[in-house]
């Protein structure tokens, strides 16, 4: 849990009000010395309330400030704004270029990470477990994650289904009952079509899993369960691609946990499905 703290304000950022991004500015520069102040030291430096800093506490997840200030005493010494913001140059060589894009992939899989628990994971699992019918739906870039989602779900004894359409999404959740079970993926969560097809869902009282950026965003407000995937920002026109790394990591977290608590009636359908491509092969 090493960089929750951090991972979490980070989620929250873009829906933060400006004295609230104020705060959070003051926290990504000096994290650890921040987590050695008390609210009221804290409010000083920044030059706000602690009534401000109580209330920034609790937007960006916590109960309070000592639960924000706990989290955060766990982040290491090398997280930095410099480090989590770092800018690829048009005069870096090709080298430094692909290094920095592995560290960004690198640091989106740490951050995601970070903000795993336990029993929302066993949640979450639990009621794919239990549904009749687990459908993924993500449009644009998501789509990529959501398809990925079903191609490996096709290798579990749950039934599953994907259509990159946005009009057969929609005809989809539709059909979905309280039985089923919905995974949708949005990096901004403001996706009006996935808004849209989330809105149907809830319609029919579907259980919808979220897997998202930000932790304020609508998908994220309306969904019963949420994962956060995160990326440390190259630049704001990647940073999709660098969250999409996350995203399929939850989905293969997600398939690995279903597979291994279904692993007889998962070997014996991955059995059926390598004989049926195996055929083709000869």
């Amino acid at each position: 849990m090493a960089r929750s703290a951090i991972s979490s304000i980070r989620s929250y950022y873009p829906n933060l009000s400006k004295l609230h991004q104020k705060i959070a500015d003051f926290v990504f520069a000096q994290p650890q010395m921040v987590s050695e102040l008390t609210i009221n030291q804290l409010a000083d430096k920044v030059g706000v309330s602690t009534a401000s800093i109580s209330r920034f506490a609790k937007a960006v997840g916590y109960n309070n400030f000592r639960e924000f200030s706990m989290d955060l005493a766990n982040v290491t010494t090398d997280i930095n704004r410099d480090t989590m913001f770092k800018k690829i140059h048009p005069d870096d060589t090709p080298n430094e270029m692909a290094e920095k894009t592995f560290q960004a992939m690198i640091d989106a899989l740490i951050s995601t990470q970070s903000l795993l628990h336990n029993d929302r994971l066993e949640q979450i699992v639990d009621q794919i477990l239990k549904c009749r019918q687990l459908a993924f739906f993500g449009l644009g870039g998501s789509s990529v994650a959501a398809l990925d989602g079903y191609h490996k779900f096709l290798r579990t004894s749950i039934n599953s289904e994907y259509y990159p359409d946005f009009d057969v999404q929609l005809m989809q959740a539709a059909k979905m009952t309280e039985k089923d079970c919905a995974i949708m993926i949005s990096h901004s969560g403001e996706n009006q079509q996935a808004l849209t097809v989330l809105k149907q869902l809830q319609n029919n009282h579907v259980p919808v899993i979220a897997i998202t950026s930000y932790g304020r965003s609508s998908l994220a407000q309306r969904a019963d369960y949420v994962l956060l995937s995160l990326a440390d920002q190259v630049n704001k026109t990647s940073d999709g691609m660098y969250t999409l790394i996350a995203q399929l990591a939850l989905i293969d977290s997600l398939f690995t946990i279903v597979a291994v608590k279904l692993a007889n009636k998962t070997e014996a359908v991955m059995d059926r499905v390598r004989e049926a491509i195996d055929r083709t092969r000869t």
